[in-house]
C-alpha cells in the first residue's frame, strides 16, 4: 500500500509543480490574475510533462490477474510469476521489450494528460462563481473550495475520457504478444476497439470514474489549496495585524 501512496504523491507534486512554473513563466506581473488561456496552458502543459512510464506499471499491476498473455511476466508472457511491485514491472518489460516497451501507450498518454488543461480552467471557473462579490478566490471557504474540486475532476476526466481507455487498452497489452497481434499505435488501437465492440467501449466504466472523480478531486484541490495559504507570505496588512 505504501508504495503506490508515494507514487501518488509524486506524481502530484510533479504535477502542482510544473503547474506553477508554467503560470510563473506566462505571468509579467505576480500580482495579477492569471487570464483563464494562461490556467488552460498551464494546465495543459503540466500534464504533458507529467505523461511518463508510471501509467505503463500502474495499469499492468491493477490487472495483472486478468488473464494470461496480457500482464503476467516471464518469457513467455503465459508463467505464473505476477510482478511483485512497480520497479519489478518495469524490470520485467525492459527485460522483454527495451526501453521502447517501458514507454508503450505514451502518446495515448500524453492525450489523456491533455486533460489537465480543462481541469484547472473548470476549477479556476468554478471558483470564480463561487466567490461572493467584493472578495478573493484565494479566501474561499473549505466547502467552496471542495464543491469547486470536486466537478472540476469531472469535468478533466470527461474531456478526454476516450483516450484514457485507449491509453490502458494499449499498456495491458503483453510485449510477449507476436508483433502482428500488438497494436501498432493510437490510431490502430481505436479501430480494433470500434471494430471489435463499437463506440460505447470509448466510454467504458465512466459512471464509476466519474463517482471517483468528485471526493478525490475534491480532496486533492483542498489540502493544495489550505496547503499553499499555509506557505505563502502574509500580505502587509495582514502581518502588522
Amino acid at each position: 500500500m505504501a508504495s503506490p501512496m508515494v507514487g501518488v504523491a509524486l506524481v502530484n507534486a510533479l504535477l502542482f509543480g510544473v503547474y506553477g512554473f508554467f503560470m510563473d513563466i506566462q505571468m509579467k506581473n505576480p500580482g495579477d490574475d492569471p487570464t483563464l488561456m494562461q490556467i488552460y496552458l498551464a494546465g495543459t502543459g503540466s500534464g504533458i510533462v507529467n505523461s511518463c512510464p508510471m501509467e505503463l506499471s500502474k495499469i499492468r499491476l491493477q490487472n495483472q490477474d486478468q488473464g494470461a498473455g496480457m500482464v503476467k511476466s516471464g518469457s513467455s508472457g503465459l508463467g505464473t510469476t505476477f510482478y511483485k511491485g512497480p520497479m519489478d514491472c518495469f524490470k520485467q518489460t525492459y527485460r522483454q521489450g527495451g526501453i521502447r516497451a517501458c514507454y508503450r501507450g505514451l502518446w495515448s498518454t500524453i492525450l489523456r494528460e491533455t486533460s489537465y488543461g480543462p481541469y484547472f480552467l473548470s476549477y479556476e471557473i468554478f471558483c470564480r462563481a463561487l466567490t461572493p462579490e467584493g472578495q478573493r478566490t484565494q479566501d474561499l471557504s473549505s466547502g467552496r473550495l471542495v464543491i469547486a474540486g470536486g466537478f472540476a475532476g469531472i469535468a478533466g476526466w470527461l474531456s478526454t475520457y476516450p483516450t484514457d481507455v485507449i491509453k490502458t487498452r494499449m499498456q495491458a497489452q503483453h510485449d510477449s504478444l507476436p508483433k502482428s497481434q500488438q497494436f501498432k499505435g493510437v490510431w490502430d488501437c481505436t479501430k480494433h476497439m470500434y471494430r471489435e465492440e463499437g463506440f460505447r467501449v470509448f466510454f467504458r466504466g465512466v459512471n464509476a470514474t466519474v463517482i471517483r472523480a468528485f471526493p478525490c478531486n475534491a480532496a486533492t484541490f483542498l489540502v493544495y489549496s489550505m496547503a499553499m495559504r499555509a506557505l505563502m507570505p502574509a500580505a502587509p496588512e495582514e502581518a502588522l495585524a
